[in-house]
């Protein structure tokens, strides 16, 4: 019988407005730690649109390695609906969120900032 070597989850925990979630995913599958920031802040939304029946988002998704951790990262959460298939709600978020800063959340190359 071969031993398997498991893989160590790493857990995030995140933030919207008015909602958090702590979700889990395996690193191998990614090549870096923004990679694994983007993943966490579209799993917590796709919990959140489960667990909930109205999705409060903003433009922003705070993801930290834990609940207690000080470091954050900022996600675009109009990038992370893209992700996963959810155009329209990702074209409203946008277009509100232009409407009131000017800034298109469309344009964010980078998606990601750690802090």
């Amino acid at each position: 019988m071969n031993k398997m070597s498991k893989t160590k989850m790493l857990s995030f925990y995140v933030e919207g407005p008015d909602w958090g979630h702590t979700v889990f995913l395996n690193p191998e599958l990614f090549d870096d730690e923004r990679s694994q920031m983007f993943e966490a802040a579209t799993l917590a939304i796709e919990k959140q649109m489960k667990e909930s029946d109205e999705l409060n988002l903003g433009p922003i998704l705070l993801v930290r390695k834990s609940k207690a951790a000080k470091k954050e990262a900022m996600v675009n959460a109009f990038l992370c609906l893209v992700n996963i298939g959810q155009y329209v709600l990702a074209e409203n978020l946008r277009e509100n969120f232009k409407k009131s800063s000017g800034q298109d959340l469309s344009q964010d190359k980078n998606g990601y900032s750690y802090e």
